[in-house]
């Protein structure tokens, strides 16, 4: 299975030895992984690199923003991504932007589990918004060609 063929991670980290632990068993449960140590380079990449689908990062990291204000942002420009928020410091976050918690530390096997759950309700949304979209084409060709 090529990256490609896997879901894409975007891992925003700032402890290294986390960072490399948790991508090391991501990758082991099938995902393609992109690292950040922090907030600004995160948004680089999910601006330069290409498709992400879904963003899992740390709450208390050194740089412009926290992790809530990253999901926050990443919502914002790209309410499709999925997003998983980690904390050693809280219990649990709030809000219509992120998707899950885990407090850290964590069991990478549910974490795992959790992310395809989410990826596959996404892909499930996706699919439905494209039948119902397709049906109303054709309802619109229908009758603009009637109106012709």
């Amino acid at each position: 299975m090529t990256p490609s063929d896997r879901p894409t991670i975007l891992l925003v980290e700032d402890e290294l030895l986390v960072r490399l632990w948790t991508a090391d068993e991501l990758r082991d449960a099938g995902f393609h992984v992109i690292e950040a140590a922090n907030a600004d380079e995160a948004l680089s990449l999910l601006r330069d690199d290409g498709p992400v689908d879904l963003l899992m990062t740390d709450i208390h990291m050194p740089g412009s923003m926290d992790g809530l204000r990253l999901a926050r942002l990443v919502h914002a420009i790209w309410p499709g991504l999925k997003i998983v928020v980690v904390s050693a410091h809280m219990q649990a976050v709030d809000g219509d932007t992120i998707d899950a918690f885990f407090a850290k530390p964590y069991d990478p096997a549910r974490v795992a589990t959790r992310i395809r759950e989410l990826l596959a309700d996404a892909r499930q949304r996706r699919a439905e918004v494209g039948r119902a979209g397709a049906g109303q084409l054709r309802a619109a060709s229908a009758l603009s060609s009637r109106n012709a």
